[in-house]
């Protein structure tokens, strides 16, 4: 069965809208967001924060329930080690863009990613 004209435009028209799609998804998840910062938290307590677009160094949190290293790396940030049974921190993989977390239960540390340059203003009010 031959496919007409119309039948070949519309597999073109989809394929150059699956194209975009990827290309544009591929293009968002690839770029590092300027102004990121990982805030670093223990037992709910802010204890550090690390600008990611200049820190490049290991970080490593020693707490009374363990230990947890921080790798930084291209604006993202990642546990590359833990002592703690489970190791599902260390299997969390990179975090980059602001909204994601890091964390480790077991040590009660939480690794969070947020933009200071959005305005942290309201996003809407309800009556």
């Amino acid at each position: 069965m031959r496919l007409r004209k119309g039948d070949q435009l519309l597999v073109v028209v989809f394929l150059l809208i699956g194209l975009i799609t990827i290309g544009y998804w591929w293009y968002n998840n690839s770029r590092v967001q300027q102004g990121n910062v990982a805030i670093l938290e223990i037992n709910g307590k802010v204890i550090e924060k690390f600008d990611l677009n200049k820190i490049h160094e290991p970080y490593t949190v020693e707490t009374e329930l363990g230990k947890n290293v921080l790798v930084f790396e291209q604006g993202m940030v990642r546990v590359v080690e833990a002592d703690c049974p489970d190791q599902i921190c260390v299997s969390f993989g990179w975090a980059k863009r602001a909204g994601q977390s890091i964390v480790c239960l077991p040590h009660r540390v939480v690794v969070k990613i947020m933009n200071e340059q959005s305005d942290s203003g309201l996003d809407g009010v309800t009556y």
